[in-house]
């Protein structure tokens, strides 16, 4: 009933005591994609170095490193209380890109280059679905309606200061000392994350539990989970063919490396401006006034009208513009719409089956997209009208199921 109150009170932001609890949340998302997002500009100029051609053994890399951390992370959420599992694995990571600042320092070359892309495609699904699984035990399902879509927006921020600082810092310090500043700002997020109070009484305190590989057969078995499943393999698809066409047209558009990083950090700023504006006017009156079977589909039902117009008319302005849709969609529509749906799941599938969603799956959409599109190329095809258009018409009819399932689910 307290649910049914609250989800009742649209025009009301912040209920007592929940202001704090959203600070520190925001602030931790804030930290968290800064440091991601210093690093991003870096990372795409190395995939324009090593070739838009060959993009496909980097997201095959990716995938295969991605299977290998989903175990080794499914064996720490079996054994260790929830509320450790975050600053153990943000630690970690942390350890990671102070040793990856020392290579850097020492004149790494291209293999180390490679690693590094791989490494922090990785790290972002990784510290990205671990946030949100802690925030589903931070909030209820209707605190969620209400309020992720302010937390999403803290994220957002770090988005914008992040390539902001890089395109600033890039003429100042080595990518060495980014990694070190990005580090830093990581380290900030797991004191906030654990200044933002759990709901319940003591489940986080409990380890998971179950198998290793649970999430495998949980994303099988369940509705919600193989239809979010099949919707985060539609988006992936859509993401890989404007990514590998966008590195291939910035290859062609500009010559030096500093040009085009300063191109995918201004392209990263106009989609993090977007997502904001979109978190703090649009997300919760969206879901709010339309419910999940409108906000969901809503972006991918964009993205095929534009596929179909870029199969027709091609460069690098049209790219780039159905890009900042396409993520500032996804950032303040699309995860939090999806978070929204995990809050109504057990502790198994928000961890398990969620992270091998957010991460295995994700990236096998992405390897196994980019390998389609080598194919379509091999053959004359256009990548817009013959894997983009189907995958996003088929993302909006599944988003559009599995936003009514949860709509129906929560009038009940």
């Amino acid at each position: 009933m307290d649910d049914q109150r609250t989800s009742s009170l649209p025009q009301q932001a912040f209920l007592p005591g929940e202001a704090r609890r959203v600070a520190f949340a925001f602030a931790t998302f804030f930290l968290l994609l800064c440091s991601y997002y210093i690093l991003r500009p870096v990372r795409d100029e190395m995939a324009v170095r090593f070739g838009a051609d060959k993009l496909q053994w980097l997201f095959s890399a990716t995938f295969a490193f991605t299977l290998l951390v989903v175990p080794l992370f499914g064996s720490v959420v079996r054994a260790l209380r929830r509320d450790r599992v975050l600053p153990l694995v943000y630690g970690f990571l942390v350890l990671n890109l102070l040793l990856f600042q020392a290579a850097f320092a020492a004149g790494a070359g291209a293999t180390a280059a490679a690693v590094f892309f791989v490494w922090l495609s990785v790290f972002n699904l990784f510290v990205v679905s671990l946030f949100w699984s802690r925030m589903g035990d931070c909030f209820s399902t209707a605190e969620s309606h209400r309020l992720y879509g302010y937390i999403a927006a803290g994220g957002t921020c770090g988005a914008l200061a992040g390539p902001a600082a890089t395109a600033v810092l890039a003429r100042h310090l080595e990518t060495a000392h980014l990694m070190g500043i990005s580090a830093f700002l990581l380290l900030i997020s797991i004191a906030c994350v654990l200044a933002v109070p759990r709901t319940g009484s003591g489940t986080a305190e409990r380890p998971a539990g179950g198998s290793i590989l649970a999430g495998i057969p949980l994303v099988m078995k369940r509705p919600d989970l193989h239809r979010i499943a099949l919707l985060v393999l539609c988006y992936t698809t859509v993401s890989t063919v404007l990514y590998i066409e966008m590195v291939r047209l910035v290859g062609l558009e500009f010559a030096s490396s500093g040009e085009r990083t300063s191109f995918f950090a201004r392209v990263d700023l106009a989609v993090n401006t977007g997502a904001l504006v979109l978190q703090l006017l649009g997300t919760r009156k969206l879901v709010g006034r339309f419910g999940l079977r409108i906000a969901l589909p809503l972006v991918p039902a964009i993205l095929a009208a534009a596929s179909g117009l870029l199969g027709a008319w091609r460069g690098l302005a049209g790219v780039a513009a159905m890009q900042v849709v396409h993520r500032a969609g996804e950032y303040a529509v699309g995860k939090p719409g999806r978070e929204m749906i995990y809050t109504t799941l057990d502790a198994e599938s928000r961890y398990k089956a969620k992270n091998f969603i957010d991460t295995a799956v994700y990236r096998a959409g992405d390897a196994g997209s980019a390998w389609v599109i080598s194919g379509l190329r091999g053959l004359g095809l256009d990548a817009f009208l013959f894997a983009a258009l189907p995958a996003a018409l088929l993302w909006a009819v599944t988003a559009y199921s599995l936003g009514d399932r949860h709509d129906r689910h929560q009038s009940t």
